[in-house]
């Protein structure tokens, strides 16, 4: 049995704003003056990971394809931990940027993730359900 994904509208929603956020990681080096090489070769590779990710989960919802959701929650904890790890902490608009930049990545993943599981979870539960009425 196919599942019919009922939480489609949040995967939807969770999913495109993980889009914007991956192509504003792309275009923000620029727009808030980054000076740093490690800034901008970090967010736009990562912006266009996570974008790219989030698009394909975005144009192909099914349980199958929320373990993308979770590879997006990864790339966040980088992008929440990147001002330590490539030594830019010092920074504080570029630290505080990939900070919040990477809390709402993980946030929107793990929704887009969540209501995939949730779904899977409903559609096990129905299932049980009409065999028990069928035994």
């Amino acid at each position: 049995m196919a599942h019919a994904l009922h939480y489609r509208g949040q995967v939807l929603a969770a999913s495109g704003l993980d889009i914007t956020a991956g192509l504003w990681l792309i275009v923000s080096p620029s727009v808030m003056s980054f000076h740093v090489r490690a800034i901008w070769m970090n967010n736009i590779i990562l912006g266009i990971l996570i974008g790219i990710i989030a698009f394909y989960r975005f144009m192909t919802i099914t349980p199958a394809t929320a373990g993308l959701s979770w590879v997006n929650v990864v790339l966040g904890i980088w992008v929440l931990a990147s001002p330590w790890a490539l030594g830019f902490a010092n920074i504080h608009p570029a630290m505080a940027h990939n900070v919040a930049l990477g809390i709402i990545v993980i946030i929107l993943a793990c929704w887009s993730a969540m209501a995939s599981i949730s779904d899977r979870t409903s559609d096990i539960k129905r299932d049980s359900t009409i065999n028990d009425d069928l035994a």
